[in-house]
C-alpha cells in the first residue's frame, strides 16, 4: 500500500469550499465583519485555498472614519488585526441575497458586480457556510436585502437534487438563528449549529474594551474560532466543537439541526487538514470564558447599550447631553416601533385573545407555513419597516410568522399592512 498517497488523500483540502459571509454594515456592527475576517484565517491557515473561499463583506469597518486603527480590525481586545491579508470578493451593495444564492449554487451567469467568484463544488464535495449577521424568526439581514427560511430550504434542496455537494455545514450567528433550520431535514446531509434558538437573541462580546471600540466580535464565533485555533481538528469532531461552544455561549442555547451523524466527522473535513501553528499556546479555559462573557450584550441592543455605556463614561456636561440626547431617541422610536406593531396586529386580528397571543408567543416547533412567512417578511421589509435600515423592527418579525400559522392567508395579511404601513414616517429605528 502507498501510504504516502494515502495520507495526501486524506489530507486533502481541495475538496473544500467555503463561504464566509458578514451580513451587515455600520460601524456599531463591528463585530461581524471582526468574526468574518477572523475565520478567513482559520480556514486559510488550516489549508483551504484561497481559490475555494468566497467572502462577502461590506468593507466599510477598517477605514471607518470613527476606527482609532485605520485599516485595522479586531476580533479580541489583544489588538490582533484580522482585517490584513483576507481577500474580500464580494463588497458594498453586492453583498446581496441575490448574489448570495448564485454564489452557493454555482451560478455564475447569475452574479452581478464583485469578482464573479462562485462555489464550485461536485457531489464529492464538502462545503462550509458561515454567516455572521442580525437575525429574526425565519429570516436573516443583509446590507440589501434579507434571505428567509423558505429561500434556505429551496437553495439546500437545489443543492442536494443537483449533486453539489457530499456534505455540507452551516454555522449560523444571528439573532433567533435556530429558527432558520427547524425544518431542516435529515436526509439532506446538512448539519448546521446556531448561536442562539429560535427565540432569543445572540451575544456580542468584548464590549468593554478599553480600545475606544464597539463589540468586537460575538460569543458563539469567537468561540468556535478560538476552538478552531487552538485544537487539532485532525481529532476533534464537529460535536466535540460544538459541546465546547455551548459552554462558552453560556448566556443563548448553541442549537444543531439536520444530520447529527456529521457530527462525528472531524472539523478538518470542514475548516482544513493542514496543522496551524499559530496562536498555539494553550488556552485558560474558565478564563477565557470569563473575558467572554464579562462584556457581553444582547445583540440587538447593542447600539442603545453602547451610547448607556459612553454616557457612564462622559467626561464633560456637552458629551453627557449629546449622549442623552441620542439614547431617547432610539428609545423614543422603540416605542414606535412597540405601537405600530400593536396596530397591525388590531388591523389583522379581530379576537382580542388571538391578538395577546400572536404578540405574547413565539411558533412553537418551527414556522408552519414558510411560503407566507416569506411572502408577507419581504412585503413588511420593502414597504413597512426595511429591516437593514430598521434592525430594531426585526424585533417583531415572530408576529408575522405567528399570523401566518394562523392559516390566513398572504394576501389578506398583505392588504392589511398595505392599509396600516401607508403611514409609516419614522425610521432608523436602532
Amino acid at each position: 500500500m502507498d501510504f504516502d498517497a494515502f495520507f495526501d488523500v486524506k489530507n486533502d483540502t481541495s475538496n473544500i469550499w467555503a463561504l464566509l459571509v458578514a451580513g451587515s454594515n455600520s460601524w456599531y456592527n463591528y463585530r461581524h465583519q471582526a468574526d468574518v475576517s477572523n475565520a478567513y484565517h482559520v480556514i486559510r491557515d488550516h489549508g483551504v485555498s484561497e481559490d475555494h473561499i468566497v467572502t462577502m463583506m461590506f468593507n466599510d469597518i477598517a477605514n471607518h472614519p470613527n476606527n482609532p486603527f485605520p485599516g485595522k480590525i479586531f476580533n479580541s481586545p489583544d489588538k490582533e488585526d484580522v482585517y490584513e491579508g483576507v481577500k474580500i470578493d464580494y463588497e458594498g451593495n453586492d453583498v446581496n441575497p441575490s448574489n448570495f444564492f448564485a454564489i452557493l449554487k454555482g451560478q455564475k451567469d447569475k452574479i452581478v458586480g464583485g469578482n464573479g467568484k462562485v462555489i464550485e463544488s461536485t457531489k464529492k464535495d464538502k462545503i462550509f457556510i458561515f454567516f455572521s449577521d442580525h437575525g429574526a424568526t425565519g429570516l436573516i439581514s443583509m446590507p440589501q436585502g434579507i434571505i428567509t427560511a423558505e429561500e434556505i430550504s429551496e437553495a439546500h434542496n437545489y443543492l442536494h437534487q443537483n449533486g453539489l455537494y457530499s456534505s455540507l455545514v452551516w454555522y449560523l450567528e444571528a439573532c433567533e438563528s435556530g429558527s432558520m433550520f427547524e425544518s431542516l431535514k435529515s436526509d439532506m446531509n446538512i448539519y448546521a449549529l446556531t448561536a442562539a434558538n429560535s427565540h432569543e437573541s445572540s451575544w456580542g462580546c468584548y464590549c468593554d474594551n478599553k480600545l475606544k471600540l464597539p463589540c468586537l466580535g460575538d460569543t458563539f464565533s469567537v468561540s468556535w474560532i478560538m476552538d478552531s485555533k487552538k485544537e487539532n481538528l485532525e481529532v476533534e469532531t464537529l460535536d466535540d466543537q460544538y459541546e465546547i461552544v455551548k459552554k462558552l455561549t453560556n448566556q443563548s442555547h448553541v442549537c444543531k439541526f439536520g444530520n447529527f451523524s456529521i457530527g462525528h466527522e472531524h472539523v478538518a473535513e470542514f475548516q482544513g487538514h493542514k496543522k496551524s501553528f499559530k496562536n498555539s499556546k494553550p488556552i485558560n479555559f474558565h478564563r477565557f470564558k470569563h473575558e467572554l462573557n464579562k462584556g457581553s450584550m444582547p445583540s440587538r441592543d447593542i447600539p442603545l447599550l453602547l451610547l448607556q455605556k459612553e454616557l457612564l463614561e462622559a467626561q464633560n456636561h456637552a458629551d453627557s447631553v449629546d449622549l442623552s440626547r441620542q439614547i431617547s431617541k432610539i428609545e423614543s422610536k422603540r416605542q414606535y416601533m412597540d405601537r405600530y406593531i400593536h396596530k397591525i396586529v388590531k388591523r389583522l386580528i379581530h379576537d382580542p385573545n388571538n391578538r395577546q397571543a400572536v404578540l405574547e408567543n413565539h411558533p412553537l416547533n418551527g414556522i408552519k407555513q414558510l411560503k407566507c412567512h416569506d411572502v408577507v417578511s419581504k412585503f413588511y421589509h420593502h414597504n413597512c419597516f426595511n429591516l437593514n435600515r430598521n434592525p430594531y423592527a426585526m424585533k417583531y418579525v415572530y408576529v408575522l410568522a405567528n399570523i401566518c400559522d394562523m392559516n390566513i392567508p398572504s394576501e389578506i395579511i398583505i392588504n392589511g399592512l398595505s392599509e396600516v404601513c401607508g403611514t409609516v414616517r419614522i425610521t432608523n429605528i436602532l
